[in-house]
C-alpha cells in the first residue's frame, strides 16, 4: 500500500511540475509579444524596497517606467528586494514565477492576477461488484470508511456495522474480483482494523486496541487470523509435511495457519501483508517458507525453537552469518562467481584460513548462496600435458668454380683438399704449374705477376639436424599452461645530445636494449563430462636473422599458429605446418663461356644452396582426477 501511495505522489508531482513549466513558458511568450508592441517593457529599472506590499510594488514599476499594468493581487503579500539594471519584462516574469501569479496581455496592457485556488472535488470510491460470480473489486486511496461501506452494502447486500468512532476513518486498498467474504477481511487487515461476522451474517468493524493506527493496534493485529482456511486448502500429514492449495491468500494468514497447525512458537516483528497464491504438496516447513517468501521482502529466522517473522530490510535481527566451506576447489576468486542477484543486500567475504566463505544476510539469502556454492564445489580435473617438439633442418650446398685475379699483395698457397677442395694458389705455384706445360711442342704460356692469385673451389655439403624437446606441463581444467624457451641478444642504442647555444658541446650516451627470440606454447584444456578434452593451442616461434648493419638491432623472423582440437584422454595429436624452405642459386663468370658446360667451372663459379626446416609439435593430454 505504501508503494502505491508513493507512486501516486510521484506521478502527481511530475504532473504538477510539468504544468508549472508549461505555465511559465506561456507567460514568457506573452511577455515577448508585448515587448514587440511597446519598447517601454524593454527598459531597465533600479529599485530597492523593504517589506512593500505586492500591489504597491507593481504600482511603482508602472509609474517609474510608464508601462500599463493592471493588477489584482493579494495586498497582504510583502516584497523585499534589490534590483539593478533589471529589464521590466524580466522583472514581471520573475514576480509571476516567485509568487505564482497569472499574466495576460491585451495590446500593450499587462494584467497580473492571483490564480483562484483549485476546487477539490470529492473522490468517489472505486468499487465494482460482479453479481453473477459474486466477486467484489475495489481500488481505494484514503477514502472515507463510511462512504465505502455504504457503497459496498448497496452493491452486495451485505450488512456491515461501522462504530461511531470510525466515522472519520480513511481506508486504502486494492482487490480484484475476490469473494465478498474474503474481500472485507482483507480491507480491514490493510487498514489496521478488525472485522467479525455474526451467526446471522452481519459483519462488524472494530477498531484495534489503542488509538486507530497506533503501534499498539498494529502489534495486536499481527496475531489475529484474518482468514480461516479449510482442510482442503491447508493440511498437515503425520510426517509433518504440508499440502496447501490457495488461489488468493495473504502471506500473513498462511503463516499463522501453518504455525497453528504445527504448534510452532512464533514472533511477528512486522506484518507479512502481501497477497500470494500457493500450491504445494508434501513439502517440509523450511521448503515451504523458502517458496512462500520468494520475491517478497519477508524472511524468517529460528532461534531456540522460536520462529521470528518480519521484513529483512527493516530489522537487523534477521541477519544470519554462516561459514560455508569449500571441499574440492580453492576459495580464491570464488566470490566473483556468485551472481550479483544473489549477493545483493548481503555481505560475502573470503576466509582463506579454512578455505571457506563467510556469508551474512537473511537466512533465505544465505541458503541460496550456500546452495549455489555447493553446486559449483566439484572436483576440478588436473590435466598433465606431454609436449614433444621436433625441429628438423635439412640443407644441401653445391659450390664449384675457379676465381683468378690480381690482389694488393702476393698470396700464399693454402687450403684444403678433403672433405672438399678449397685452394688459394700463389703466383709462384701458378708459375710452376705453367712451367710444367712449357716445352711441350710449341707451347709457351709465359709467367704471371707476383700479385696474381687463383682460387679453386669444389664443395658439396649435406646436413640433417634434428632438435627434440620433451617438456611436461600440468594445469587445472580451464586454466592456461604456458611454455617459453628462447634466447636474448643485446644491442647498443646511442643518443647524441648538444648543450649550449653559442658553442654547442656534444654529449653522447647509450643504453643497452634487448631483443628476444622465443618458442612460446600456450595450451588451455577443457575436460567434458564424457572424458574428452578440448585443447586451445597457440604456438609462436621467433628466431634471429642477420643484422642489417653492425650496430643495428638483430632482426627476427616469427612463425605462429593457433588451433582448437578435440582429443580423447591420453590420445596424441600432431600439430605441424610451421615449415620454412629456402633455395639459393648463384653463378658468376666470363660472358658466354660461363654458360658452356665444363668450361663454366674453369671460367666462373656456381653455388646452389637448399635449406628445408620443419617444426612439428606432438601433444598428449592426460586427465588426473
Amino acid at each position: 500500500m505504501k508503494i502505491i501511495i508513493l507512486v501516486l505522489i510521484v506521478i502527481l508531482s511530475v504532473g504538477s511540475l510539468r504544468g508549472q513549466t508549461e505555465r511559465l513558458d506561456s507567460i514568457q511568450v506573452r511577455l515577448e509579444r508585448v515587448v514587440h508592441r511597446d519598447s517601454a517593457y524593454f527598459s531597465e529599472i533600479d529599485i530597492s524596497v523593504g517589506k512593500l506590499s505586492l500591489g504597491e510594488f507593481f504600482r511603482t514599476i508602472a509609474r517609474v517606467n510608464g508601462v500599463n499594468l493592471c493588477y489584482k493581487v493579494n495586498e497582504d503579500q510583502e516584497v523585499t528586494c534589490n534590483f539593478n539594471r533589471a529589464r521590466v519584462d524580466e522583472l514581471l516574469f520573475f514576480l509571476c514565477k516567485e509568487y505564482n501569479l497569472e499574466l495576460e496581455v491585451v495590446g500593450n496592457i499587462v494584467s497580473i492576477t492571483t490564480p483562484l485556488p483549485p476546487v477539490n472535488i470529492p473522490r468517489e470510491p472505486r468499487i465494482e461488484f460482479d453479481s453473477v460470480e459474486s466477486l467484489l473489486s475495489y481500488d481505494l486511496l484514503e477514502d472515507n470508511l463510511v462512504s465505502v461501506i455504504k457503497l459496498v452494502s448497496s452493491l452486495t447486500g451485505v450488512q456491515v456495522v461501522v462504530p461511531r468512532s470510525l466515522y472519520d476513518y480513511r481506508v486504502s486498498g486494492y482487490v480484484n474480483k475476490m469473494p465478498v467474504d474474503e474481500a472485507l477481511p482483507v480491507l480491514a487487515s490493510m487498514n489496521n482494523l478488525e472485522i467479525f461476522r455474526s451467526k446471522k451474517g452481519t459483519w462488524t468493524l472494530v477498531a484495534p486496541e489503542g488509538p486507530a493506527g497506533s503501534e499498539q493496534g498494529k502489534v495486536n493485529s499481527l496475531y489475529r487470523p484474518r482468514r480461516n482456511f479449510s482442510p482442503d486448502q491447508v493440511s498437515i500429514d503425520s510426517s509433518r509435511l504440508i499440502t496447501a492449495s490457495i488461489n488468493k491468500g495473504n502471506v500473513h494468514d498462511i503463516v499463522l495457519e501453518i504455525c497453528s497447525l504445527l504448534g510452532l512458537n512464533r514472533v511477528f516483528l512486522t506484518s507479512l501483508d502481501q497477497e500470494t497464491a500457493l500450491h504445494v504438496k508434501g513439502v517440509d516447513l523450511y521448503s515451504l517458507f523458502r517458496v512462500l517468501f520468494a520475491g517478497t521482502p519477508f524472511t524468517y529466522k529460528e532461534e531456540d525453537g522460536v520462529f521470528l517473522f518480519g521484513s529483512a530490510t527493516k530489522n537487523k535481527d534477521f541477519a544470519t552469518t554462516r561459514v560455508i566451506p569449500m571441499c574440492y576447489r580453492s576459495v580464491d576468486k570464488v566470490i566473483e562467481l556468485i551472481p550479483t542477484v544473489l549477493k545483493n543486500g548481503m555481505q560475502v567475504q573470503l576466509f582463506p584460513d579454512q578455505n571457506s566463505v563467510i556469508a551474512t544476510g537473511s537466512s533465505r539469502q544465505v541458503d541460496e548462496v550456500e546452495r549455489f556454492l555447493k553446486s559449483i564445489d566439484r572436483s576440478v580435473p588436473l590435466v598433465t600435458i606431454e609436449v614433444l617438439i621436433v625441429n628438423s633442418k635439412k640443407s644441401v650446398i653445391h659450390e664449384v668454380g675457379i676465381t683468378a685475379g690480381i690482389g694488393e699483395k702476393p698470396t700464399q698457397t693454402l687450403g684444403t683438399i678433403s672433405p672438399g677442395v678449397s685452394m688459394s694458389l700463389s703466383a709462384n705455384s701458378i708459375n710452376k704449374l705453367i712451367n710444367s706445360f712449357n716445352g711441350f711442342g710449341s707451347i709457351n704460356l709465359g709467367k704471371v705477376t707476383p700479385d696474381f692469385y687463383m682460387s679453386l673451389k669444389a664443395l658439396e655439403e649435406a646436413g640433417n639436424i634434428e632438435l627434440r624437446s620433451t617438456p611436461k606441463l600440468s594445469t587445472l581444467n580451464g586454466h592456461e599452461a604456458t611454455l617459453k624457451s628462447g634466447e636474448t641478444k643485446y644491442y647498443k642504442e646511442v643518443q647524441n645530445n648538444y648543450y649550449g647555444s653559442q658553442i654547442p658541446v656534444p654529449s653522447e650516451s647509450y643504453t643497452w636494449k634487448n631483443v628476444e627470440a622465443n618458442l612460446t606454447l600456450k595450451i588451455i584444456p577443457f575436460v567434458s563430462l564424457d572424458g574428452k578434452i578440448t585443447l586451445t593451442i597457440e604456438i609462436e616461434q621467433s628466431e634471429f636473422t642477420a643484422r642489417e648493419e653492425k650496430d643495428a638491432p638483430p632482426g627476427t623472423a616469427t612463425r605462429s599458429f593457433k588451433s582448437l582440437v578435440h582429443v580423447r584422454n591420453e590420445e596424441m595429436v600432431l600439430l605441424g605446418g610451421l615449415d620454412r624452405n629456402s633455395k639459393e642459386k648463384t653463378s658468376s663468370g666470363l660472358p658466354f663461356l660461363a654458360r658452356v658446360p665444363v668450361l663454366k667451372w674453369l671460367f666462373g663459379s656456381v653455388k646452389n644452396n637448399k635449406v628445408d626446416e620443419k617444426l612439428n609439435v606432438f601433444i598428449k593430454p592426460t586427465v588426473v582426477y
